[in-house]
């Protein structure tokens, strides 16, 4: 955990650390200090997963940063899961609410090829989304390390499973619900491009609202074209 080769990041005011903690008699361990700031570097060290992910949710940017910098039990594999069940639960989101629209004689069997369609187009939404924000860190990082964006991608778009769950316990999604859903989603992704990338909250800001016209642009050109061309191919079949 103290390793030379890690970098720590003080969670207040990002001042690099080389140790979040130190062990003493038994199994009592001592927070560090930030030299900085004063304060504790990660307090989040003595915190359950739980309690973690509660500050994420209330979108303390500590927590973030602690997830992003400090915690070694957020491995990649737990980011691989995360990236594909955004997918998959996006897309699902997306084919329930457009298989309202499709005619009453349209079987499931038919439909089915409408939630891969939908899956397709949430993923090559996040990859624009997430090009825009990796393009810009490779402008503002030229030659030291890269720093966890595509960790941090994720996490601001962690919001998005909440959506499965509204269908699952009330049968759909009201308009309501998605506005303030995407509200939370729009700021999740402001705090987690500011942890990841160390930048401004205007910086963050309009990153992620450039980033989000570009992929909602794509999203737009994209989706008419892949359903209309399903439908007239099932047509003539």
């Amino acid at each position: 955990m103290e390793s030379e080769e890690r970098r720590y990041l003080c969670i207040h005011c990002t001042t690099p650390a080389k140790a979040l903690f130190k062990k003493s008699d038994g199994d009592f361990i001592k927070l560090y200090e930030c030299s900085e700031c004063g304060q504790t570097v990660d307090r989040y060290v003595e915190c359950e997963k739980s309690v973690i992910f509660m500050d994420m949710m209330l979108q303390e940017i500590t927590a973030y940063r602690h997830i992003l910098f400090n915690a070694d039990n957020f491995t990649s594999q737990f980011y691989l899961k995360l990236g594909v069940s955004l997918v998959l639960s996006e897309g699902y989101v997306r084919w329930d609410s457009f298989s309202h629209h499709l005619s009453p004689d349209t079987t499931i069997t038919n439909n089915e090829i409408y939630l891969y369609i939908m899956c397709f187009l949430a993923s090559i939404e996040m990859g624009i989304f997430a090009v825009v924000i990796t393009a810009y860190s490779w402008v503002k990082f030229p030659n030291g390390p890269q720093p966890p964006i595509y960790m941090g991608l994720l996490l601001g778009q962690s919001g998005r499973l909440a959506n499965i769950a509204a269908i699952v316990w009330y049968g759909g999604t009201s308009p309501t619900f998605q506005a303030l859903m995407l509200a939370f989603i729009f700021i999740s992704s402001i705090q987690s491009i500011r942890a990841s990338l160390q930048a401004s909250k205007l910086e963050s800001f309009l990153l992620v609202m450039s980033a989000g016209t570009a992929s909602q642009a794509v999203l737009h050109l994209l989706q008419p074209l892949l359903v209309h061309h399903h439908h007239l191919t099932h047509s003539h079949l």
